[in-house]
């Protein structure tokens, strides 16, 4: 009897605790990152022209031990070429690391210079990756760069995406990779390159023109019926990849990611179209000219095709309220978590302002205001936390 007793009592009691609520979310996760600070020393006999390489030498310093690499050198951008601090190419001889990135011979020293906190494209590529095993961006470290043995700014040294970054097998066919393709929108552009309308990147357009390719995926997108689109979509892109970059644009507020910004890629025959972010320094409260965007100016995904076609369909919808609500469950997307994040970028680049911004004034003509470092991680906090809610009751409508 008393057996029967004390295993009634216990039943109850695991009974009662099954029945009480469970927490909707998970603490948010710690977060870490790397936190090398990479010193370059660039030698180079002459003006670094754009779009041009010239040769350079490049010093890589540990401690009192300077590696030497022989290198090609030259300016780059799209609307930043004309800012004051200048943004490079570096075409290594030979595969090298820095700060435990994977070796490679290609790599790009962002000048960030609109981007007074230096953390919106990092910010950016490394929660995208969090977000998921499978997704792609480029591989980042801090810089402090020295040129012609004259300080020249901190720098954000990040891989290109290429090839060996997008992990493309070279023995498919079908593996292409496309940089800012005009897909997503009906009208012809002015392309970069006159050649190379949707900048194929790989493989080498001379040797192997995919053009096709891509006209025949634009005219999917906007001619296919839609039963065709419905058989189709997933078998063309990776759904669970272009729903985090859909939440990530409208997280960071990203308008320009829409039609631009962004790698275009299939890894092999069997692939679906995937998606790796590339510059975000228009994003969390700021404009890419800089100019101050406090949820003035929500972006608008639907600006695209493709998020067009998807908006009209009850199934994407749900699957984004739920892959919302997963994120903020798990806490990589919860309001405190994001807030984290930074922090520790604060604590790695605050140490590194001073110089920075003694080379490079806070106040000159291409910012809207000379608001300093400390003002615009608050800004960067303060959009997050006007965003969150802002976004939570959009998804909440959907």
């Amino acid at each position: 009897m008393m057996h029967r007793i004390l295993f009634f009592v216990l039943f109850s009691i695991l009974f009662l605790a099954c029945q009480k609520e469970q927490p909707t979310t998970m603490p948010p996760a710690s977060f870490t990152t790397n936190e090398e600070i990479v010193s370059l020393i660039i030698s180079v006999d002459e003006e670094i022209p754009i779009g041009e390489e010239i040769e350079a030498t490049v010093g890589q310093v540990f401690g009192d031990v300077v590696n030497v690499i022989e290198a090609k050198i030259e300016r780059r951008g799209g609307f930043s070429i004309g800012f004051d601090k200048h943004s490079y190419k570096l075409d290594l001889k030979g595969e090298h690391s820095f700060a435990g990135i994977e070796e490679d011979d290609d790599w790009i020293l962002n000048a960030n210079y609109i981007d007074k906190t230096f953390m919106r494209h990092r910010y950016s590529y490394e929660l995208f990756e969090d977000m998921s095993d499978l997704h792609e961006s480029p591989q980042c470290a801090y810089a402090n760069i020295e040129l012609n043995e004259g300080y020249h700014g901190f720098y954000l040294l990040q891989e290109r995406l290429d090839k060996s970054s997008l992990n493309i097998d070279d023995f498919s066919d079908q593996a292409v990779i496309f940089k800012e393709p005009p897909v997503f929108i009906e009208e012809q552009i002015t392309p970069q390159n006159p050649g190379n309308y949707y900048q194929q990147t790989y493989p080498d357009i001379d040797e192997y023109d995919r053009t096709g390719v891509m006209d025949e995926l634009k005219e999917f997108l906007f001619e296919g019926s839609d039963q065709e689109f419905d058989n189709e979509i997933e078998t063309r892109f990776d759904m669970a990849n272009i729903i985090d970059w859909h939440l990530l644009l409208l997280l960071s507020n990203n308008n320009d990611g829409v039609l631009k910004n962004f790698y275009l890629y299939k890894t092999d025959n069997a692939s679906p179209f995937r998606i790796a972010p590339w510059d975000y320094d228009h994003s969390f409260g700021r404009d890419g000219d800089n100019e101050l965007n406090l949820l003035d100016r929500v972006v608008n995904p639907e600006r695209s095709i493709l998020f067009i076609r998807l908006m009209e369909r009850s199934w994407y919808k749900e699957r984004l309220k739920a892959r919302w609500a997963e994120l903020n469950e798990q806490g990589l997307f919860a309001l405190d978590h994001l807030i984290e994040r930074v922090a520790v970028y604060d604590e790695i680049i605050e140490p590194h302002t001073k110089d920075n911004f003694e080379r490079w004034s806070v106040d000159s003509p291409w910012y809207y205001d000379d608001n300093d470092y400390e003002q615009e991680v608050n800004i960067f906090i303060q959009y997050l936390e006007l965003r969150h809610p802002d976004l939570q009751e959009y998804i909440d409508q959907l």
